[in-house]
């Protein structure tokens, strides 16, 4: 967790632009870099207000469906977007409920398996902006309990607003 992986963030920033791809690359080598099982980058959609999955790294196709949204103040992705602040500890199945899904809101019997159970109290997340003005929300979860240090914290906070300067 240096400035060298961000210098390769900016770098593949700079040569890329904002494609999903790129956000991909970027989402996986900061799992690869935490030791995380899993990464995402969420963006806010102007036109509905809530955070929309732009790229994952580490979440099966079909669990990332159900991940598709969420709106700004619900679960952790969320409360971040809400408070503009970091956050960690979260329960996948928590992300589940009916007032927290996509916007045809699947039943909140649609629990992912025990196997799949990766967003745990390891998780955070980071909100990505830039001149005050929330773009999205960064996150990783690694599958154990894990409190984020302050220069962890930081570190993740530098790289999503270098990833909300490319954004603006």
């Amino acid at each position: 967790m240096t400035s060298g992986l961000q210098e390769e963030i900016r770098r593949v920033l700079d040569r890329q632009g904002t494609t999903d791809p790129t956000f991909t690359s970027i989402t996986c080598r900061l799992v690869e870099n935490f030791d995380a099982k899993i990464g995402v980058v969420y963006t806010l959609d102007a036109g509905t207000g809530m955070l929309k999955l732009r790229c994952h790294c580490g979440i099966p196709k079909e669990h990332a469906e159900k991940l598709r949204f969420f709106p700004v103040g619900k679960d952790l992705p969320g409360k971040v977007a809400a408070s503009r602040k970091p956050l960690q500890g979260f329960h996948l199945n928590d992300a589940n409920d009916s007032s927290t899904s996509t916007p045809s809101n699947p039943s909140p019997s649609s629990k992912f398996s025990p196997e799949f159970d990766i967003f745990t109290t390891g998780t955070i997340f980071v909100p990505m902006l830039h001149d005050n003005t929330l773009l999205g929300v960064l996150g990783i979860g690694k599958s154990f309990h894990h409190e984020y240090a302050p220069d962890e914290i930081a570190f993740l906070s530098s790289i999503a607003h270098l990833i909300a300067a490319y954004l603006k």
